[in-house]
């Protein structure tokens, strides 16, 4: 195996990690600086249960991320490694963004409450965040060589 190919599938493990990181970062702010918690579980079995639905949604958005770079998996390996990681890591933080603000607009609007819609979503956020990334850094890159010329 290549070793570039081997340091292109340690950086895409990135994302998972740091979208569980944003995810248990919003989980903890929301039990125990906003104290939204259930009070039968108390703080640390909310958290709990928290940390368990963020590692399935963490699942549920890593396949959506996948998919969305597997459609560019030529283009995303000819990235340099640091542009793949920062990409990686930019799309990982916009999604959470995105299903923070779908958390916040369900206690807003009862309608957006619908499971499939959340589910979806979650696949289709991180595929499509992952994918315009990339196709951005090629844009530029492609403006770059043609200035240059």
């Amino acid at each position: 195996m290549n070793r570039d190919k081997l340091k292109f599938w340690l950086i895409l493990f990135l994302f998972p990690f740091a979208y569980y990181g944003f995810a248990v970062s919003y989980s903890f702010f929301h039990i125990f600086a906003l104290g939204d918690y259930e009070p039968k579980d108390g703080q640390w079995g909310s958290f709990k249960v928290y940390l368990l639905i963020d590692g399935f949604e963490t699942c549920i958005a890593f396949m959506g991320y996948l998919i969305g770079l597997g459609l560019l998996k030529t283009a995303a390996q000819q990235l340099p490694r640091r542009t793949l990681a920062l990409i990686t890591t930019a799309s990982a933080f916009l999604s959470r963004v995105v299903v923070a603000i779908m958390i916040f607009a369900r206690h807003i609007e009862p309608v957006l409450d619908d499971l499939g819609v959340y589910l979806g979503s979650l696949l289709l956020i991180p595929a499509l965040l992952g994918l315009s990334l990339v196709i951005i850094r090629q844009i530029c890159l492609a403006c770059r060589q043609s200035i240059q010329r």
